[in-house]
């Protein structure tokens, strides 16, 4: 199942409210995910409680890296991903179903194929290959689980090395922050985006402009955070800047779509009712795509294909928006390949993101495989090269992670984070800047991100930077109206 950057286990008993919601929980706890009233879930009564506003400590700290991938599952049991013949009756298809042990047929919104249920000790790869003997089943597949792959006068600005490395203030002079004209959707573990019960948001996000979002771990239009992977790529993206307070982001006009899609501890310990995998990612996808989105952050990965997030990417594209992907965090460990990251390379309008430390060279752990296409600063948690006194991570605010285990949401922090997640929102929020001066076909958005790159490598491109290292204001200048 999909999970956020971090090992924390939740302890609900340290929380007092948390305590006496768990209790209700036990009691409606019978049945199926899809029949639980939506009352009586834990996320429902925490969003009841007396909205608060949040409170942040000026303590800058480093982000604790996840566990290894290798320890983590590939597929989500308990179903396969399955698309069918048109128009097969559902008879037909519960019939086919049986057939491999099948328990139920349920039809996702914003979908193009079908859950089969399983019982939770069927082997889900065993399962889809056996459909995919059925003629009428167009693909069967087990679902991969995703993981995150983790000059303004702001205050914390001087820590932010990423952006003068890239060129950021010579860019702002050209598009300075962007406009409401253009929606990033942040596809991750949601994001700290409003005061409602006991969550609270970020204050550093409070002049940013959020639109609609969708939570499809918890199936509501409330994608509330509750791990700090997605308030912190957001805020690479669309933080509050020059405005005197903690830290600045690129493409801080833009609006923020937050569309929640990774499965974290908290939603575990709360029983979320879908706990999937990237099938979850192809929903949100084309969520972000119908509700107005022109540019799609996901810094996440699987360890797995998936066909139906490779028809979402297309879907993307066809439809005018561009796609961001972090490459993957594998790189000094086996380097494996990624998904949907691995798509990238073969659709124009997606591109896949490597990460760089402080002296613009691949980061240690990030993936080089023969889809990355360009490289953004995902920072080294283990140097400071420019001596400033700490890490050379990403440096945004987020919510604390020692009061988020204590199931405690509306206390944030600034927090140095490294990983090919924090790379991509780079890309995204470049995209975004030029999509507001009038390059909007995707094609040419990445036509145009490749063609400006600085530290092009001999011969066109490497596995480790792809084509190169981006470069805001080469790729901004004589594009569209310069303000």
């Amino acid at each position: 199942m999909p999970h956020r950057a971090t090992s924390r286990q939740p302890h609900l008993a340290v929380h007092g409210i948390l305590a006496a919601i768990a209790t209700v929980a036990v009691v409606s706890a019978g049945g199926s995910p899809s029949a639980r009233s939506e009352e009586y879930t834990i996320k429902r009564a925490m969003l009841s409680q007396a909205p608060r506003q949040g409170a942040v400590s000026n303590v800058i700290d480093v982000h604790t890296d996840a566990a290894s991938a290798g320890e983590r599952p590939i597929y989500v049991r308990g179903h396969v991903v399955v698309k069918f013949l048109p128009r097969l009756s559902r008879q037909t298809m519960q019939v086919i179903a049986d057939a491999v042990g099948g328990t139920s047929l349920v039809l996702p919104s914003y979908a193009d194929f079908q859950y089969v249920t399983i019982p939770d000790d069927a082997d889900p790869v065993e399962v889809a290959a056996r459909l995919n003997e059925e003629p009428r089943v167009i693909y069967a597949e087990p679902d991969a689980a995703v993981y995150p792959d983790f000059v303004p006068n702001d205050p914390y600005y001087k820590y932010q090395w990423n952006l003068p490395k890239i060129g950021m203030e010579r860019a702002w002079d050209v598009n300075r922050g962007g406009s409401s004209r253009v929606t990033v959707a942040v596809l991750d573990t949601g994001v700290a985006y409003a005061d409602q019960g006991v969550f609270a948001r970020a204050p550093d996000l409070d002049s940013a402009t959020f639109v609609p979002g969708y939570d499809f771990v918890w199936d509501d239009n409330e994608p509330f955070d509750l791990d700090g992977h997605g308030t912190h790529v957001s805020g690479t993206i669309a933080q509050a800047t020059d405005n005197g307070v903690g830290t600045a982001g690129l493409a801080f006009g833009v609006r923020i779509m937050p569309v929640k899609v990774l499965y974290g501890d908290w939603d575990e310990a709360w029983d979320a009712p879908y706990p999937y995998g990237s099938s979850t990612v192809s929903r949100g996808i084309r969520f972000a795509v119908e509700h107005g989105a022109k540019v799609i952050n996901m810094s996440l990965g699987a360890l797995g294909p998936n066909t139906a997030t490779l028809d979402a990417l297309n879907y993307a594209v066809q439809n005018g928006v561009f796609v961001a992907i972090s490459a993957g965090n594998e790189g000094n460990k086996g380097n494996a390949a990624t998904w949907p990251a691995s798509y990238a390379r073969d659709i124009q309008g997606v591109m896949a993101v490597a990460a760089l430390d402080y002296d613009l060279k691949r980061a240690p752990y990030s993936t080089y495989r023969d889809y990355v296409e360009i490289a953004a600063p995902g920072g080294d948690n283990t140097s400071d090269k420019n001596g400033d006194g700490y890490v050379d991570g990403i440096l945004q605010q987020t919510l604390n992670p020692t009061y988020l285990d204590q199931g405690v949401f509306d206390r944030f922090s600034y927090y140095f984070y490294q990983g090919t997640s924090m790379a991509s929102p780079h890309v995204a929020a470049l995209a975004a800047l030029l999509i507001d001066q009038g390059v909007t076909a995707p094609a040419a958005v990445e036509a145009a991100i490749k063609r400006f790159a600085s530290g092009k490598p001999t011969g066109g491109r490497t596995d480790e930077l792809g084509y190169g290292i981006i470069d805001p204001r080469a790729t901004l200048r004589g594009l569209g109206l310069a303000r």
